[in-house]
């Protein structure tokens, strides 16, 4: 697993690199061409595919605890509660949603993005396994992990936690699905019907966020999926920053803009800097040491 994850990070780097060359120079070509022009809807389907890989760019190094993330103290209720209207979208009319939250669950850290990542493939998961009518359930509680549900549960770490639960009435799964169910590319979907990739993700975001995840399953009756985060332990920080709304202006300053890549470099430089800027391009180790 942990070789499967340092390539799976790799690859998605590098390919991560040309979508933003990608997306970088469609951007710069529908800003350069009138608005009634025809190249536009081509334009727009280029940016659809690049951001549709660009997701699986992030799962890929979501699994591979790669994923560049900006970790804040949060109320997991908030944050759930939150997310229920789209993801009552995403499954359909005909699931039904129940919410139970804990009562005034200490804070936990982690990137609010996460959380939305962690949900929304639960909720496709469950989606699946219902396949029609059915209800799911997402609950918030406290919880302890002691020394003796630690050693029957390897992988989890005694303390106290931020318990977050998704169940279905879905059709379930057999043991060995559940040995598997965490492996990268792993699904028992069929052929275009998934990546195997979403509980990959799932269970990339809670390991980097030093939590624990459980699984119970059969078939006919439903799976509950079990996320254990560890309480934070600080204040919760409500400081927030003002915004003027207004966008800053540079007074002269030099913007260093540096990448191995070239095209990827040349988007990025074009679309940070305004058209009045003037710029300088050096391309290679020859023309950085001349920058100097």
């Amino acid at each position: 697993m942990e070789s499967v994850g340092r390539l799976a990070g790799g690859v998605a780097h590098d390919f991560n690199n040309m979508l933003m060359g990608i997306l970088g120079y469609a951007d710069l070509c529908r800003d350069s061409l009138p608005a009634e022009h025809p190249m536009h809807s081509d334009l727009d389907e280029i940016t659809k595919c690049a951001n549709r890989s660009a997701e699986l760019t992030r799962q890929l190094l979501a699994f591979a605890r790669k994923q560049i993330i900006q970790p804040k103290v949060l109320d997991l209720n908030d944050a759930v509660s939150g997310m229920l209207t789209l993801l009552q979208k995403l499954i359909g009319e005909n699931i039904k949603v129940t919410w139970m939250p804990g009562a005034n669950p200490p804070p936990v850290k982690l990137d609010p993005s996460q959380v939305d990542q962690i949900l929304t493939n639960l909720f496709i998961n469950a989606r699946d396994a219902i396949g029609g009518v059915g209800k799911i359930t997402v609950a918030t509680s406290s919880a302890t992990l002691d020394r003796a549900f630690c050693d029957d549960h390897p992988g989890a770490s005694p303390g106290e936690y931020v318990l977050l639960r998704v169940s279905d009435t879905g059709c379930g799964m057999t043991k060995d699905v559940l040995a598997n169910l965490f492996e990268p590319f792993f699904t028992t979907k069929d052929i275009g019907k998934g990546t195997g990739l979403g509980l990959a993700t799932v269970h990339g975001i809670v390991m980097q966020n030093h939590g624990f995840i459980d699984v119970s399953s059969e078939p006919d009756k439903g799976t509950t999926f079990r996320i254990y985060l560890p309480v934070y332990s600080e204040e919760i920080d409500k400081t927030s920053v003002a915004s003027s709304g207004e966008v800053p202006r540079g007074r002269g300053e030099t913007i260093l803009f540096v990448d191995d890549d070239r095209r990827k470099g040349g988007a990025g430089r074009k679309d940070a800097l305004p058209p009045e800027a003037e710029q300088s391009r050096r391309h290679g180790p020859q023309g950085a040491r001349g920058a100097g």
